[in-house]
C-alpha cells in the first residue's frame, strides 16, 4: 500500500514546467491524491483534471481570502460543480483572519457554501487561519451536516483541537509537524485519535524537513506519515491502513 496526500495545489503556476513529471512520480508513489479548489476558476479547473486521472479526486470551493465581493453566481457555479464526477468535498472553505479582507464577507460565503455541502452531501474541507475561536463558534452555532470535515493544515493547540474534534470533524497535518521547534503542534498530533488524522502536503507550500525552503511536492507526504507515526508508536504499514480507512470514511462516505 502507498502514501494518500488529502490535500495539495497541484494546478497552481509553481508546477507549470514539471507537472507530468510530478504527476508520474504520484503514480509512482501514492494510491490517492485530492487537488483542492480555491475559486471557480481553480474549481472548475480541477473538475477538467481530475476527469481521467484514476489516482486524483478533487474539491470545489472558495477560499476564505477569495470570498470578497462574491457574486450570487460564483456560488450557483459551486454548486453545480460539485455535483461533477469525482468532486468528494467542498472546500476550501473558511475563514482567514490573517490577511486584511472583509470578514462579513468570509462568513457569507463559508455560510453559504456549508449549506451547498449540505444539499450536495459531500464533506467540507476548512481553511482557519488566525480564526479558530470565531470558525468554532460560528459552525456550533451553523451545525454541521452528517458528512462533516476535515481543518486543513491545523496550526492551533490541543485545546483549540479538542473543540473541533468534538464536532466530529478531521484534523489535517501537514509539513510543520516536522519542524524542530513545533512541540505545541506535535503534541496535538500526539493527543488526537488517529482515527481522525488525514496526512496532507498542501504543496507546493509548507514543505517537511528535510525539504524547507524548497518547493513541496505531493510525494512528499511519505515525511509526514513517518512523523505521525514516530509521534503515535504506529508502524508506518498499519498507519497507512488506517489512513486510507479515514479518507474512505470522510471522502467516500464508505462505512
Amino acid at each position: 500500500m502507498n502514501f494518500i496526500d488529502t490535500h495539495c495545489h497541484l494546478l497552481l503556476k509553481q508546477f507549470d514546467e514539471d507537472r507530468q513529471e510530478i504527476m508520474k512520480k504520484v503514480n509512482e508513489e501514492l494510491d490517492l491524491l485530492i487537488e483542492i479548489g480555491i475559486n471557480v476558476e481553480t474549481s472548475k479547473n480541477v473538475v477538467d483534471f481530475v476527469k481521467n486521472k484514476e489516482k486524483i479526486f478533487g474539491t470545489v470551493g472558495i477560499h476564505p481570502t477569495e470570498s470578497e465581493g462574491l457574486k450570487e453566481t460564483d456560488l450557483d457555479e459551486i454548486k453545480e460543480l460539485s455535483r461533477k464526477p469525482k468532486i468528494v468535498a467542498i472546500g476550501e472553505i473558511g475563514l482567514d483572519f490573517h490577511w486584511e479582507t472583509n470578514k462579513q464577507d468570509q462568513y457569507k460565503s463559508l455560510d453559504t457554501q456549508l449549506d451547498i455541502a449540505k444539499e450536495v452531501g459531500l464533506p467540507v474541507v476548512f481553511h482557519i487561519r488566525d480564526a479558530y475561536d470565531e470558525a468554532y463558534n460560528f459552525l456550533q452555532k451553523k451545525g454541521l451536516s452528517e458528512y462533516k470535515g476535515v481543518v486543513h493544515c491545523f496550526s492551533s493547540d490541543w485545546e483549540k483541537a479538542q473543540k473541533f474534534l468534538d464536532l466530529g470533524l478531521y484534523i489535517g497535518f501537514d509539513g510543520p509537524i516536522t519542524y524542530p521547534k513545533n512541540n505545541k503542534l506535535r503534541e496535538v498530533v500526539e493527543k488526537t485519535p488517529v482515527e481522525r488524522i488525514l496526512p496532507e502536503t498542501d504543496s507546493p507550500f509548507l514543505p517537511p524537513v528535510p525539504f524547507r525552503g524548497k518547493r513541496n511536492k505531493p510525494t512528499y507526504v511519505k515525511y509526514i506519515y513517518e512523523k505521525i507515526s514516530e509521534i503515535k508508536g504506529i508502524d508506518i504499514e498499519t498507519l497507512k491502513e488506517i489512513i486510507k480507512s479515514n479518507v474512505e470514511k470522510l471522502f467516500f462516505n464508505k462505512v
